[in-house]
């Protein structure tokens, strides 16, 4: 067995810890990571009213808040992802939750709405820094026989970060103060970085291309021309000039990607992958998904705090057995797919999911 001195040296397979108690403490570390990227997403839904009211904010801008996390989130996640794989995941691990954590609190201590969108929006990017680094660094420490466990408890994770961010938030939103909404991912931030510096270890992906900067700002074009379009749509008008050339850009950024993308020897993501009906089908179903879920999540806290009286909790506890639900399958999906075989005719998203991500 390697040492831990030996191990932040190596690159991609040779990372493999073979020491049963270090990997547990691996897992723990992105646990608690993916725990605090996954509750920011959600904790802010259950505050909705409240922030409106104390920044005098439209519900446009309102939105604007909670979105932009998700936006800068998604926008960055391949190519910060395929740098970490680059320059070393350990560090990027480190300086995305030094970023999170700092634009966590200053979000909490926010005295505009400007304040509040600059500060998700840097914590969308220290998110899109942590998420695909966690998945990244299990894949890259745990062996085979480990490896679909790992997975299948970081999605139960993921699941469970949502229910713990919409649980404490309305705890504190009808308690406290829903500033006090971004104490909880402060902490979590300090208790993975403490936890990652003693376990994990700094592995990285050799290769002799080029990182793909092409590839990086097409997709980073591609997704925030496509979300203005959803978020910014209905309320200008489907056929305004600017979501009209939204749309267009976001159109020809994503056609030049999958274009580019073909043509690169290494690329930021094999398109060619889709050409499998599984992982195209799962892909999919997730989309449909979590669209569905987080359109629910919008609408629904606002409707039963707002029009039905409700407080937090209760609307909180209202959505609960669907998050639930999807928490418990979610780590139950690695038994279900090796049930099931490498081929059913349509596996469900999380299944599909958890058989290729290793």
């Amino acid at each position: 067995m390697s040492s831990p001195d030996s191990l932040s040296h190596m690159n991609g397979p040779d990372a493999t810890v073979h020491d049963p108690r270090r990997r547990r403490a691996i897992l723990i570390a992105v646990c608690i990571a993916l725990m605090a990227v996954i509750a920011s997403v959600s904790g802010l839904n259950v505050a909705q009213p409240q922030v409106a009211v104390e920044f005098d904010a439209s519900q446009s801008t309102v939105l604007w808040m909670i979105n932009i996390y998700t936006l800068s989130l998604a926008a960055l996640l391949l190519p910060l992802g395929a740098l970490g794989d680059r320059v070393g995941r350990k560090p990027i691990l480190l300086a995305g939750l030094a970023l999170f954590g700092i634009a966590s609190a200053a979000a909490g201590l926010a005295t505009s709405a400007a304040m509040m969108i600059a500060a998700r929006l840097f914590a969308g990017v220290g998110a899109a820094m942590i998420m695909p680094v966690t998945l990244a660094v299990i894949t890259s420490t745990f062996p085979d026989g480990e490896r679909s466990k790992a997975i299948g408890i970081w999605t139960g994770v993921a699941g469970g970060g949502g229910i713990l961010g919409m649980y404490l938030s309305a705890v504190l939103v009808d308690w406290a103060n829903w500033r006090w909404l971004f104490l909880l991912p402060v902490v979590l931030v300090v208790a993975a970085a403490v936890t990652a510096l003693r376990a994990v270890p700094n592995s990285r992906e050799q290769t002799r291309h080029r990182f793909d900067v092409v590839g990086s700002l097409t997709s980073v074009v591609a997704v925030t021309a496509l979300i203005y379009v959803l978020h910014e749509g209905p309320l200008h008008g489907w056929t305004a000039p600017l979501t009209t050339a939204s749309l267009l850009v976001g159109v020809v950024a994503a056609i030049g990607f999958v274009v580019w993308e073909l043509r690169r020897p290494a690329p930021l993501l094999d398109v060619r992958l889709f050409g499998d009906r599984r992982l195209a089908s799962g892909s999919l179903a997730l989309l449909a998904l979590f669209g569905v879920q987080a359109g629910i999540f919008v609408v629904l806290f606002p409707y039963f705090q707002a029009v039905l009286g409700w407080s937090g909790l209760r609307a909180t506890v209202a959505l609960m057995p669907m998050a639930a639900t999807m928490m418990l399958s979610s780590g139950l999906a690695p038994r279900v797919a090796a049930r099931a075989g490498p081929a059913p005719p349509w596996p469900p998203a999380s299944c599909s999911a958890a058989r290729v991500w290793p």
